[in-house]
Order: structure tokens, then sequence, then C-alpha cells
């Protein structure tokens, strides 16, 4: 019955009433109270009341389909600029959206400057394999200048809020900035370092307010507004550049 159930919680609606879609989808069914659509990774969710009627899906799809084949384009696009590696691509730093300059020399190198994030890359390194080297150094630049600076901004805001993890551990996820577990370890995406220094401090709040809170509760968002009130702000930042961000992850 467990499995049953769970299998139902995704799930596709075969389309037999003359309505055709350009994209794949799937459904999730919650205890939501409201329609939306996910777009990840080129991949297309729709969040759904439990009981909500498929025709009425359908209808909502229908209205949003020149909206998501449009950002299903914009998504693939800019992945696109990275996996070919061209000069002029655009990359987040702190939040600031610098382009990047390729070069060729017999070695790598990184170099970032207010307006351009300049890289070198072997000559040795394939026309067909040089935008996979990119997007691999640029990662371990990115984890390397996070695990520099998010667990000390880890610390001193924990004195400041008096919460405090039993371990901080950086990683790379694909569909989340951060972690906590019922263990109080607290994981943070160490490509938080794309994202604006008040972003960097609003997640690190809320993964710090779920060791009061394991959920999402009016209690936890109160809490959250409690250390960091501009928490709306750095929620609209990431909604506004999701996908030059997740252009990134895929």
């Amino acid at each position: 019955m467990f499995k049953t159930a769970l299998k139902n919680l995704f799930e596709r609606i075969p389309v037999n009433n003359g309505t055709h879609f350009e994209f794949d989808y799937t459904i999730k069914r919650s205890k939501r109270k409201t329609l939306c659509v996910q777009i990840k990774h080129g991949a297309i969710k729709v969040m759904a009341p439990m009981n909500f009627p498929n025709t009425q899906i359908l209808e909502f799809l229908s209205e949003k389909q020149p909206w998501i084949i449009a950002k299903l384009k914009q998504q693939q696009n800019l992945s696109a600029q990275l996996d070919q590696a061209k000069n002029d691509s655009f990359i987040f730093s702190l939040g600031i959206l610098k382009s990047l300059i390729i070069h060729e020399a017999t070695r790598f190198n990184l170099k970032e400057t207010q307006q351009q994030l300049e890289i070198t890359v072997p000559s040795r390194v394939s026309t067909e394999t040089r935008g996979i080297y990119i997007k691999k150094q640029l990662s371990v630049w990115y984890k390397q200048r996070a695990e520099e600076y998010l667990p000390k901004r880890l610390a001193l805001i924990s004195d400041k809020t008096a919460l405090y993890p039993q371990k901080v551990q950086i990683k790379q996820y694909k569909a989340r900035w951060g972690s906590c577990n019922t263990q109080g370890v607290i994981n943070l995406n160490s490509l938080l370092m794309m994202t604006p220094e008040y972003v960097i401090d609003y997640v690190i709040v809320h993964e710090l307010c779920h060791l009061k809170h394991m959920n999402h509760s009016p209690q936890f968002w109160a809490l959250v507004e409690k250390f960091y009130p501009q928490f709306k702000l750095a929620k609209a930042w990431l909604k506004e550049n999701k996908i030059q961000l997740h252009s990134f992850h895929r």
C-alpha cells in the first residue's frame, strides 16, 4: 500500500483530449493548496494539491505553455554557453555577473577581475572537452573559496543567533543551497559563492534556524525573520536568477 501511495505522488497525465505539449512533465501531489510549475535542469514538474482535477492541470499547462517553452530555451542557451566554453559567456561570482574570457596556454590559470573571469586552458585540452574541463575547474575554484569563507561566516552568525551546529560541511548540490539534519549537521552548497553575500547570510540563517525547527512552519519563518528581517529580498534574488544559477548545475 505504501509503494502504491508513493507512486501516486508522481504521475503523468495521459494526453487524450486533444491537448498537446512541446515538453514532458511530471506531477507531484502534496498537501499544498495551489498549482505551480518548477523548471530545473530542463525538467518540468507540476506541483499540485492532492485531489486537484487532471483537467484543470491540463488547462493550467496550456495557459503556461508559452512561458514554459521560453524558460526552457533560456536554460538551454545558458547551459550551452558554458558547455561550449565560448568567450563572452557569463557566470556569477558573489552576485556579480562576470564575462568569461578564455585563453589557451601551457597550463591552467584563473584570474578574477571586477568584471571578468579570465581562464587559461592548457593546449592539451581538446575543443570537444573544453567546456567540461572549464566547468570542473570552476567547481574546484568555487569550492576552495567556499571552504575558506562559509565556515567563518557561519561561525560569526552562530555567535549572533546563539545557534550552533554540531558540524559544518561544504558540498556541491544540484537542487539545494543547504541542508540541516536531526544530528545538527549543516551542509552548505559551495556554489553559494555565486550569490551575493546577503544571500549567503540568508541561507546560513535558514539552516541554523532548522536546528530549532526541522520544518518550514510559521514558527520557523518567524525565527528566520527575527535573525534576518530582509530574508525575502534574498529569496527574491535566488528566484530572479535561478535560471542563470541552475545553468551551472546542469
